[in-house]
């Protein structure tokens, strides 16, 4: 802006000057070109005046009409403004005109006087072209045009120097003195520009006082972002105060499903369970921190299909290290729009540690679906769980089998050795039963003495009901520790009904293994039997 202000003056006098001699030159030639139509006016008006004066003209008729061409000639030397004439006759001339040896070639510049010939009754003849010599004409043309045309250049030059001046003065100064005063003064601070002296009144001081104006409006704006920039400050590092303190563990997924942000909660509640460093948390795949991992991943897969801002949350458990206790988390997951990459969604984290809780409820729920001594299914959730049992047989095509099944002498341990013998052999036989079993069969203590149990089976494999119940006699009629180095044994009477054969109805087939397992026990106990339409039927109770 400096170099700008101060080569202005130089273009405003290079203006004025050029537009100067521009009008100058237009004025020299138009002055020029007058002066040379006068003159040339002039000298044709003086060779008419020459020729009808001297009496030429009609010495010129008389000798072309006899035909004295040398005559001519003569004639038209005698007049001295005539540089070469050339005759254009009429056809009734009888005379001839040819030039001198001494041939004149005018030239474009020459003056041209047109000559008439008529008789003196106006009859047209003929004319006769009349040549002046240009020679001198400029000269004498230019002659008086020097000196206006060189005032007029001097003129140009006063006034372009008075144009440098006063612009230099009135415009380029002012401007200089504005933009140092611009160039000192840091944004924000209370400086302000000073109007140039001599100016206070013009576009100058108008300029002062919108540049101040501006000055004002940039620091009422750098102010209120000084402001503005404290504050986000502050609640910056309340927030941060938030991220890094917060019981919760809190993160951000990023679209590769690689947890990319993790406040220490966090990294405390997975550090405890899969890692320590915190360095490891880096791009770490975040699946890698659950014990189920495919339950995570088709939530989150799930999650990002939904359109909108919605969230989603499950109760999962963590990956845990060996001999780690288990660790359950809430995971309350929301969609953020990532700024550096708007066509990406981050998944914002939050993750509570509900292992208490988790337990409370486990063990909520376990109480409530299993017998407080065995620990085995009591008869609600057994009548579940046989429910979905005989379902999925169905479905799979496999057959069903219910045992009922009755401690035989039982009730003489319990007389013998007391209740707390019996609970232990309730408990053992209980334990027999469980590891006999698969963890997909239903083994449950349906009341007292009694153990309900379902298994499905291949069809192919006839004699598998068979075997198990022979295994599983001889298993239960081994001795069993009650104590005080003491041991009991209990046999057991098993009723059996068959799904699809018996019926597929589940009440029906606890009847008819119930009727079963008495017909054991009122028919000398101690062995199975499968129920037929020939067996007793029993109320259930």
């Amino acid at each position: 802006m400096t170099i700008i202000n101060s080569k202005i003056h130089f273009r405003v006098a290079a203006g004025v000057t050029s537009g100067s001699l521009l009008f100058a030159s237009l004025i020299a030639l138009i002055l020029l070109f007058t002066s040379y139509q006068s003159h040339t006016e002039t000298i044709r008006q003086s060779v008419k005046e020459a020729v009808y004066a001297s009496g030429v003209d009609k010495l010129l008729i008389a000798q072309l009409e006899i035909g004295l061409d040398e005559d001519i000639q003569q004639s038209l030397d005698l007049l001295r403004v005539i540089t070469d004439a050339k005759l254009a006759k009429g056809t009734s001339l009888k005379g001839n005109f040819s030039s001198t040896a001494t041939a004149y070639s005018p030239s474009g510049l020459d003056i041209h006087t047109v000559l008439p010939i008529k008789t003196s009754d106006g009859k047209a003849l003929g004319r006769i072209d009349l040549y002046h010599a240009s020679d001198n004409l400029f000269e004498s043309v230019i002659s008086p045009l020097k000196y206006p045309v060189l005032m007029l250049l001097v003129y140009s030059l006063l006034v372009s120097i008075l144009a440098f001046l006063i612009v230099s003065k009135i415009l380029t100064q002012p401007m200089k003195q504005i933009a140092h005063q611009f160039h000192q003064i840091t944004p924000g601070e209370d400086d302000r520009i000073d109007t140039p002296q001599g100016h206070e009144d013009n576009e100058i001081s108008d300029l002062v006082g919108d540049l101040n104006t501006l000055l004002d409006s940039v620091q009422e704006t750098i102010e209120n972002e000084r402001q503005l920039n404290v504050k986000n400050e502050a609640l910056s590092r309340k927030f941060r105060f938030i991220f890094e303190r917060a019981s919760a563990g809190i993160g951000l997924i990023d679209g590769d499903n690689r947890l990319v942000v993790a406040n220490p909660a966090l990294m405390r509640l997975f550090g405890q369970t899969v890692i320590a460093e915190p360095e490891n948390f880096k791009n770490a795949d975040f699946f890698y921190f659950f014990n189920d991992k495919s339950e995570m991943q088709d939530l989150l897969e799930e999650f990002r299909t939904k359109p909108g801002n919605a969230f989603t949350s499950i109760d999962i458990l963590l990956r845990r290290k060996l001999k780690s206790p288990d660790r359950w988390v809430h995971c309350l997951l929301s969609k953020v729009e990532d700024l550096d990459d708007p066509d990406t969604t981050l998944l914002e984290l939050v993750v509570y540690d509900i292992t208490e809780r988790a337990e409370r409820e486990q063990n909520i729920i376990f109480e409530a679906e299993h017998d407080p001594v065995t620990h085995l299914l009591n008869r609600r959730a057994a009548m579940s769980k046989l429910s979905a049992g005989l379902r999925q047989a169905e479905d799979t095509g496999r057959y069903f089998a219910l045992m009922m099944i009755d401690l035989d002498g039982f009730k003489n341990v319990n007389d013998t050795y007391g209740h707390d013998a019996g609970d232990k052999v309730i408990i053992d036989v209980a334990k027999r039963i469980r590891q006999f079993f698969r963890s997909s069969d239903v083994v449950s203590r349906w009341g007292g003495d009694e153990f309900l149990i379902g298994f499905s089976y291949s069809p192919e494999y006839e004699s598998a009901v068979t075997d198990i119940a022979t295994d599983l006699q001889t298993k239960i009629a081994q001795s069993i520790d009650i104590g005080h180095e003491q041991s009991a044994t209990v046999g057991s009477s098993l009723g059996i009904s068959l799904f699809p054969q018996k019926s597929k109805n589940l009440h029906t087939l606890i009847e008819q293994a119930d009727s079963a397992m008495y017909y054991v026990k009122n028919n000398g106990k101690n062995f199975f039997h499968f129920y037929t339409s020939d067996t007793p039927k029993m109320q259930t109770r």
